[in-house]
């Protein structure tokens, strides 16, 4: 074979490589999880259930998402109303080898009054609020037929249940935090709803699925206004475009692509109060450490309560939430104060506590102190403490 002829069969061999390559490229997968279903109907409005909801908003989204994202296989734990097990949703999830998981939920609180958007990711979480709804999810599992043997044993109700989320490996960590954070901005962007953050807490779907994963709490089925909003169709539509919207963002991001944005009318402001000057919630809100003072920040409940806290250090500028000085701190919390980003350790209500804090959180930030806060304002730790003994 002469040298011209080799050429070309390099060439050509070249050339089919590289189709056969592209026509190979893998799928983007994302698993969409609408969660209850059938016996098992979640929050219970007096208008709307939660299993409708979430599946109504799974489909949607689903929609969206095959209509302009011809590069990404949907793949759905329920398309109707059905009753799927815990560990079956993560079976789906984990054999298709999906690259993203997107839970759809409704809140319900025992206060009326209590309303607003959440997003949570898998996390260890200290906060009882967060607990008590990643309980409530969890307590699906009790409706399957031969949970003890399906979850080894696992009983949402117990306290000690959640020791086996210790073994959690955040591998998925910062790409969930990237999802759940656009998903927070984009739903709040579009909606009344109060913008309550991003936040961790222990959910049993999370855990167990391999791939970055986000649980959405859409609204409180509970609060009537919350409830109206939901069980509209228009604004049904608004919130699928708006989660829609934040996924084209995250694999665009991930994957260096090209998607389309779809414009949402009628975008409101969302709902928030005015800050006070300092957020807490982190780790179960991850975000406050990275978010604008009006953004993704759930305001502490105005009170004259006295709260102890470890500060750890101070920066002139916001830090990254991934940021080895920060990351993994409990209960994570940051202030502005004369020009500067300070961040806290623990939310505790005694000084004992707080000095037992102190103490841990000096074998990695020596210049570690404690301070004060009674209700949002910071005051003395000497004044904190006299207060505390009345």
């Amino acid at each position: 074979m002469n040298l011209k002829k080799r050429i070309l069969l390099y060439l050509l061999i070249f050339f089919v490589g590289s189709v056969v390559g592209q026509g190979t490229q893998k799928t983007f997968k994302v698993v969409l999880d609408a969660g209850h279903g059938a016996h098992d109907p979640g929050c219970i409005g007096t208008k709307v259930n939660e299993k409708t909801v979430n599946l109504s908003m799974a489909l949607k989204v689903g929609k969206l998402i095959e209509e302009h994202c011809p590069d990404v296989k949907v793949i759905y734990t329920r398309k109707t109303d059905v009753f799927v097990e815990l560990y079956r949703r993560a079976e789906i999830a984990n054999k298709e080898h999906a690259d993203l998981f997107i839970s759809f939920h409704c809140n319900s609180s025992e206060n009326p009054n209590g309303n607003g958007v959440e997003t949570y990711l898998m996390g260890l979480s200290k906060s009882e609020a967060n607990q008590a709804v990643a309980r409530r999810e969890n307590s699906a599992i009790l409706k399957e037929k031969n949970y003890q043997e399906n979850y080894g044993g696992f009983d949402p109700n117990a306290p000690e249940s959640n020791i086996i989320f210790s073994l959690y490996s955040s591998a998925y960590m910062n790409k969930s935090i990237i999802l759940a954070d656009m998903v927070q901005k984009n739903l709040v962007s579009i909606s009344h709803l109060t913008d309550r953050g991003v936040k961790q807490a222990n959910y049993w779907v999370l855990y167990r699925v391999a791939m970055p994963s986000i649980l959405i709490e859409m609204g409180f089925l509970s609060n009537p206004g919350d409830q109206a909003f939901l069980n509209n169709q228009e604004n049904q539509n608004k919130i699928a475009a708006g989660i829609y919207n934040a996924f084209v963002d995250y694999i665009d991001k991930i994957n260096n692509t090209k998607h389309v944005h779809l414009p949402v009318s009628g975008a409101v402001a969302p709902k928030t109060e005015t800050p006070p000057a300092i957020q807490v919630e982190g780790p179960d809100t991850v975000a406050a450490a990275t978010a604008e003072p009006s953004q993704n920040v759930t305001p502490v409940e105005k009170s004259n309560e006295i709260r102890f806290k470890v500060q750890i250090l101070a920066s002139p500028v916001k830090l990254e939430v991934t940021d080895s000085r920060i990351w993994n701190i409990p209960q994570l919390g940051c202030y502005q104060e004369n020009g500067l980003w300070k961040y806290t350790a623990g939310d505790e209500t005694t000084y004992e506590a707080a000095n037992t804090l102190l103490a841990e959180m000096k074998k990695t930030h020596k210049d570690a102190f404690m301070i004060a806060f009674q209700g949002d304002k910071k005051i003395s730790v000497s004044e904190a403490r006299k207060l505390t003994k009345k």
